[in-house]
């Protein structure tokens, strides 16, 4: 299992530290709406692609609506990657932002 974390948490973390943010939404939700400095990996793509990651590197995953970044995170966490996963997603995102 990996920790999940609330989007109010995640701007107190942007905040105050640099982390990795994995956004698995599709290209064209991704270029509408994201969070500046996150990576696009759309969900799509990421079978082929994940396994390119650093491991390094903790990943806070989030996408759209919050489901499909709870299954990047478990196909991450399959691969030993350390990942967050961020509850509600960009939805939720936005409506801490304004």
């Amino acid at each position: 299992m990996y920790p999940s974390i609330t989007v109010g948490e995640l701007a107190e973390k942007l905040r105050n530290e640099s982390i990795t943010i994995l956004d698995v939404q599709e290209k064209e939700d991704f270029e509408k709406n994201h969070i500046d400095g996150a990576i696009n990996l759309p969900i799509g793509e990421f079978v082929t692609e994940a396994e390119n990651l650093p491991k390094n590197k903790t990943y806070y995953v989030i996408s759209k609506a919050g489901i499909r970044n709870a299954r990047a995170c478990d196909y991450l966490v399959s691969l030993d990657y350390d990942v967050v996963n961020i509850q509600g997603g960009m939805n939720a995102w936005q409506s801490t932002e304004g």
